[in-house]
């Protein structure tokens, strides 16, 4: 028998006016990397700067998070089109790059994510 996975949080906890708020996943459209840093892109149109790496903030996302890029993770339930091979578009407007060689693992995660036909 598997043991039932871990239930994760799907929240980012960011720091704004020096109080903590809690991010919803659903209200994240995408992730920024940048080194030991990320920006988390909301649907609001706001950007907030977390102390942590994306692959951290990643693990306490649920599964609809997919990295697409070494600086970029999308919320899949945000993205409207992929104009393949070069870029995608999401629900806030931004246009993030794909990597070429992450593109069979985004196909492959976006046809176990959603329903969507690409």
């Amino acid at each position: 028998m598997r043991p039932d996975p871990v239930k994760k949080a799907n929240t980012v906890d960011v720091i704004s006016y020096g109080k903590t708020m809690v991010i919803e996943g659903r209200d994240i459209t995408h992730l920024e990397g940048e080194g030991n840093y990320t920006f988390v892109h909301t649907l609001q149109g706001k950007k907030y700067l977390v102390s942590k790496t994306m692959k951290t903030l990643q693990a306490n996302l649920s599964d609809d998070f997919i990295r697409v890029h070494k600086s970029f993770t999308i919320n899949a339930d945000h993205l409207i089109s992929w104009v393949e091979p070069s870029y995608l578009l999401l629900s806030s407007g931004a246009r993030l790059p794909v990597a070429r060689r992450r593109t069979r693992k985004i196909v492959e995660k976006l046809a176990t994510v959603s329903q969507r036909v690409w």
